[in-house]
């Protein structure tokens, strides 16, 4: 809980790091720790009641899957990157419409 709150301080000081998870005295592993931060990042946010954004052309399988409605489609997102804007994955049939009005502000588009 202590991470945590540390995650969300230094995110309103507008600071770039966050705290490692592990204990200080032991490195973070170089595979994990962006996606540590990515996490904390997010539990921060949803703590603080505000909404992560993920972008469709940069996500990873376990973040498009972390909203709920996007679990099914979390594959096929990845497979048909790049994407311009987020209308094109009902454009292109990759997600509902309906499913992607109730996820559009949760999502965000930038370069590949």
């Amino acid at each position: 809980m202590r991470k945590v709150i540390l995650a969300a301080a230094l995110m309103l000081l507008g600071g770039t790091a966050v705290a490692s998870a592990q204990d200080p005295a032991t490195p973070p592993k170089a595979d994990s720790s962006a996606m540590k931060q990515g996490a904390m990042k997010d539990t921060a946010m949803k703590q603080a009641g505000q909404v992560a954004t993920v972008n469709v052309n940069t996500a990873t399988q376990a973040q498009l899957e972390a909203i709920p409605a996007l679990k099914p489609y979390a594959d096929k997102i990845i497979k048909g990157r790049p994407y311009k804007s987020v209308d094109q994955l009902a454009d292109k049939n990759i997600v509902p419409k309906d499913v992607l009005g109730a996820t559009k502000s949760q999502l965000t588009v930038s370069s590949y």
